[in-house]
């Protein structure tokens, strides 16, 4: 009986990688493949329903800004080393900006060592995205861009808050939200409703997002038609150079609105003198204008912009005081085009800088590592083996 032969690694598994990557193409090429005509009903049928705008304006600001923030988790074989940042970046303005406002900050960041548990990656991610509406609500730029829809930032937020949940957090990931809040704001858990609703009522923020799968207005407007992609895609091939869609509030289809009428941030956490119910009262006034309930429809607008030719379309999210206003509106996006320097670059560029900065966290947490390594009192042979990360590099 002959033996099995060892198969040569990795050479054999990329070899049957790229042998398949022939069908993974065609499978992409079936989900992005519009029927032109399919198309032009739709935008027949959104045209008839003034869902379809021209952009004549050409924006003027005189400061434009946007924000993003990463996080890391370091994990050592005896502990976990956390960091997360937020950085805010101009975009090009009618003026150059020689200094960021000295009341507020372009910047945060924020680390810590915690042991081992399940529930760090949901600290590390809340307290970023903590410090990103933090920028934001601090800055006095014109327009600012938030990265990401609001949605997510609810969902995160809710699930540092709610941790105890799930991943049953406990002393040491309640005293290290609690260091942050202080050290980075003099704040304690409880103000944390009053910085949600800074940054959601300010109505200069809006938020431009990367990725959505959302099909809002096919499947409320468009719900006939057996469109496969989604709103993003769609509206992409549909929508020419200049155009956009009528700013709708969000929850148009039924999917979407059991969402937004569902959403909620609660607190869990064991906080000493703290009284949960008050507390989680704060937080659902801080994010109920944007919920949908009886008889109240959501403070929260969308809308897709194409700013040039052979672009996708860009998600927008804004407040109902300025999506209600037209001409507001399109300085707006007639502002935010003049930030799509290139088509190669597929967000602002305030928000492209970000990213970029953003991107490179993983820098920071090597000048931490190398530090720690270097610490006299942690590279002895008797500690050596449990500063080392828990797996190979």
């Amino acid at each position: 009986m002959d033996k099995k032969q060892y198969a040569y690694l990795p050479e054999d598994l990329l070899f049957q990688m790229i042998g398949q990557a022939s069908q993974t193409a065609e499978r992409l090429a079936d989900i992005i493949k519009l029927n032109d005509a399919q198309v032009e009903m739709a935008r027949r049928a959104l045209e008839q329903k003034d869902l379809i705008r021209y952009c004549e304006n050409d924006g003027n600001v005189d400061s434009i800004m946007a924000v993003d923030g990463a996080n890391i988790i370091e994990r050592k074989s005896s502990a976990d080393m956390v960091l997360a940042i937020a950085v805010g970046v101009d975009g090009l303005a009618k003026s150059s900006s020689e200094s960021w406002p000295k009341s507020s900050r372009q910047y945060q960041q924020w680390q810590d060592v915690l042991p081992h548990h399940v529930a760090n990656p949901r600290l590390t991610q809340g307290v970023m995205f903590l410090m990103e509406l933090s920028v934001l609500a601090e800055a006095d730029r014109d327009i600012r861009i938030m990265d990401g829809s609001h949605l997510t930032t609810i969902l995160k937020l809710n699930s540092l808050l709610s941790a105890h949940d799930d991943d049953q957090a406990d002393a040491p990931y309640v005293k290290a939200l609690s260091r942050f809040l202080y050290q980075n704001y003099e704040r304690v858990i409880p103000d944390i409703p009053d910085m949600i609703k800074n940054a959601f009522s300010e109505e200069s923020i809006i938020s431009s997002t990367k990725y959505s799968s959302s099909r809002e207005i096919i499947d409320s407007r468009l719900q006939d038609m057996d469109i496969i992609a989604d709103d993003k895609v769609f509206m992409s091939k549909l929508l020419k150079e200049n155009e956009y869609t009528k700013p709708l509030p969000v929850g148009q289809s039924a999917k979407e609105k059991d969402m937004w009428s569902k959403i909620h941030i609660k607190c869990n956490l064991p906080i000493d003198d703290v009284d949960l119910g008050e507390l989680g009262d704060r937080l659902e006034e801080a994010i109920y204008p944007f919920k949908i309930s009886d008889g109240h429809e959501s403070e929260l607008y969308f809308c897709y912009y194409k700013p040039m030719k052979n672009t996708v379309v860009h998600r927008l999210e804004m407040k109902k005081s300025l999506a209600e206003d037209r001409y507001r509106v399109e300085c707006l996006l007639g502002n935010l085009k003049k930030q799509f320097v290139f088509p190669e670059i597929r967000e602002p560029y305030p928000q492209f800088l970000a990213d970029i900065i953003a991107k490179n966290i993983h820098f920071g947490m090597e000048a931490v590592n190398q530090a720690v390594m270097s610490n006299e009192s942690l590279s002895t042979v008797e500690n050596f083996d449990l500063i080392l990360p828990y797996r190979t590099r």
